[in-house]
């Protein structure tokens, strides 16, 4: 198969708009990452079956959009910011693959934005840090930082901590206004039936259709291969999304600041 191409440049590929220093497109795009996993649910309207198309090589991978660009510029800001209200040291690891842990789950991988590695009454304490930066559509007189975790960070939160054997996450949003911290657990309950659907979407529907297409000359993925086409959300979907609202529930609010001043 072969990509389906604009043919012309787009403005968000410049450099300047890019990550500081995640660099791992060419890592990422065999691999189902933490930050895909909500859309491998279900969550999101139409992006499952996106996503599938992305994974199979039908259509080119997400390669950003104005929200995620100002993402890229202001997350430099941002971890600034966290490291003067914390007083943490963020460390920048590679990108990780499940894999190296467990045989056989080298198709999951993560790109955290930073561990943290503290000790607490002598004992080590290992953390991992994301960074959100929400756009809101480009009005920024909307920017308050957010008072609760959406739901849909809550797959990503869990694979992040999971794949880079961290205890808990401290997850820190940041706006032109003000920044909120808060800190999530890990929840093994939860990445099991996370897992088991993730496992359902890669090798029950990316992999077959794969080798597939890398055998024939596939033109139209989604007749053609309709048989692997994954539903638009997984049988297990709203199941995940009520246990997404108790991870959310049990997490702390640790600040919340807007114009410099704290708010309880």
């Amino acid at each position: 198969m072969r990509f389906a191409s604009s043919g012309g440049y787009s403005v968000l590929h410049s450099s300047g708009l890019q990550h500081w220093f995640k660099n791992w497109q060419g890592l990422r795009k065999h691999k189902l990452t933490a930050s895909t996993f909500a859309a491998a649910v279900g969550f999101f309207h139409r992006r499952r079956l996106q996503l599938w198309l992305e994974k199979i090589g039908a259509i080119e991978p997400f390669s950003g959009n104005l929200a995620t660009c100002w993402s890229n510029i202001k997350e430099e800001e941002a971890l600034e910011r966290y490291k003067l209200i914390t007083g943490n040291s963020v460390l920048f690891p590679e990108f990780q693959v499940y894999g190296n842990r467990n045989a056989g789950d080298d198709w999951l991988g993560a790109s955290p934005d930073g561990v943290v590695d503290r000790l607490v009454y002598g004992l080590p304490s290992r953390g991992v840090l994301e960074i959100k930066c929400p756009f809101f559509d480009g009005n920024m007189k909307k920017a308050t930082p957010w008072s609760r975790i959406p739901l849909y960070c809550v797959p990503q939160a869990q694979g992040l901590m999971e794949i880079l054997d961290r205890d808990w996450m401290d997850f820190y949003v940041w706006t032109p206004k003000g920044s909120s911290l808060f800190r999530v657990y890990r929840d093994a309950e939860y990445w099991d039936v996370l897992k088991m659907v993730l496992s359902d979407f890669w090798w029950n529907h990316v992999q077959p259709a794969r080798e597939i297409c890398s055998k024939s000359q596939i033109t139209d993925p989604l007749l053609e291969l309709r048989s692997l086409k994954p539903a638009p959300r997984h049988e297990m979907c709203s199941y995940i999304v009520y246990e997404s609202k108790r991870v959310v529930d049990s997490s702390k609010l640790l600040m919340r600041e807007i114009n410099g001043k704290l708010i309880n």
